[in-house]
């Protein structure tokens, strides 16, 4: 899927991404690619649930720079089978027309049949290349893998195709 150079004005995030993110200490792309980012307070008391790991650490301080910012979960509404904080991003996001940062695959096609625009971790990475930001994505790639972040080989080799990196 093409990946858009618009910028969005919101987009709402899932835990996914900035889980993701705050382990490459790269949660400085999001400000610099979006306007708003919102985490719902279901998603970011997920993130912040374990204070003392660093992509934790890294998150509460993008909160603390004003990089992201809490929202309050929207009115509850029935996701289907998702988890709370996926629920909460969604129903967030449909909520104010933002688009939406989530990585989990079942979230993301519910998420898309629902009719929200989503951008996952990789993603970013690409649009963050496109504009500038990052001179690769493939060692971001491989550090993701190395800590442990599942990546299946389709997404991989289409991401680095269209980071132009095949």
């Amino acid at each position: 899927m093409p990946i858009s150079t618009e910028r969005p004005s919101v987009v709402v995030t899932d835990a996914g991404p900035l889980i993701a993110l705050g382990r490459l200490n790269r949660l400085d792309l999001l400000p610099r690619l979006f306007a708003d980012v919102q985490v719902t307070a279901t998603v970011l008391d997920e993130c912040l649930a374990h204070p003392k790991l660093p992509d934790a650490q890294r998150i509460a301080a993008a909160l603390a720079a004003g990089h992201i910012h809490r929202c309050a979960d929207a009115a509850p509404a029935n996701e289907g089978p998702l988890d709370p904080g996926e629920s909460s991003a969604i129903t967030r996001a449909r909520e104010i027309g933002a688009g939406l940062l989530m990585d989990d695959r079942a979230a993301v096609l519910h998420a898309r049949a629902v009719g929200l625009k989503v951008i996952g971790t990789l993603g970013i990475l690409i649009l963050a290349k496109r504009r500038g930001l990052l001179m690769e994505v493939r060692p971001l790639i491989d550090q993701m893998r190395d800590g442990g972040h599942y990546l299946g080989e389709t997404a991989v080799s289409a991401a680095l195709t269209a980071a132009g990196e095949s």
